[in-house]
């Protein structure tokens, strides 16, 4: 014999196994919580910018952009088809290139606090099993950056491969510079202009 329960009922029964078995946010938000572990460091050595200096800021932030970027997808997108041209040795250079200059480029960039904050917006689903989150950056004098970040999931991880800054791509303006590098100079240039990309943001101290 079944009992058949009425819509009130089962509505009253899945709210309470709700209550006791709740959904953890971590998995509901995912991918927002990849964005927020990386802001939270950039706002870590920010912080104590002056007392770690480049070498320290470095140190901090290269794990946790590896943990929360798909680096090695970002390079491949960068160079767009000149990827297959590239020989596999050039690929593994500029792919290594590319990860230094892209923990250089946080660790100089974001040297120094006075009072600046991130916050979440929101985080919506993207068409290709692909997320959005968009958050805002706060500075000092009140002036509002948005930082709007593009994520897939790659070994059951959401990872970044986009970040917008106030509606401009980071990943388009890196494509057109290095396609155009590619296409006029070749390859040596372009990894040479990396590496020096990465001299400046040491030097920034």
């Amino acid at each position: 014999m079944f009992l058949i329960l009425s819509e009130h009922t089962i509505r009253a029964i899945l709210s309470f196994c709700l209550f006791l078995f709740p959904v953890p946010l971590a998995l509901a938000e995912e991918a927002s919580s990849t964005v927020v572990q990386l802001q939270e460091t950039i706002l870590k050595i920010m912080k104590k910018g002056e007392e770690l200096g480049y070498k320290g800021r470095y140190k901090i932030i290269t794990p946790v952009v590896e943990q929360t970027h798909d680096l090695p997808v970002i390079s491949r997108i960068t160079v767009g088809r000149y990827w297959k041209k590239l020989t596999p040795e050039q690929q593994t250079i500029f792919t290594n290139t590319f990860n230094k200059l892209s923990h250089a480029t946080y660790a100089g960039r974001f040297n120094s606090y006075s009072g600046e904050q991130f916050s979440l917006i929101s985080e919506k689903s993207m068409k290709r099993n692909r997320k959005l989150v968009q958050t805002r950056f706060v500075k000092s004098n009140g002036e509002e950056i948005r930082f709007n970040y593009i994520l897939h999931q790659t070994n059951d991880q959401w990872k970044i491969i986009n970040i917008i800054v106030n509606g401009v791509s980071d990943l388009a303006l890196k494509r057109v510079e290095y396609g155009s590098i590619l296409k006029k100079d070749g390859y040596p240039p372009l990894i040479e202009k990396l590496r020096l990309q990465i001299k400046e943001n040491a030097n920034g101290q």
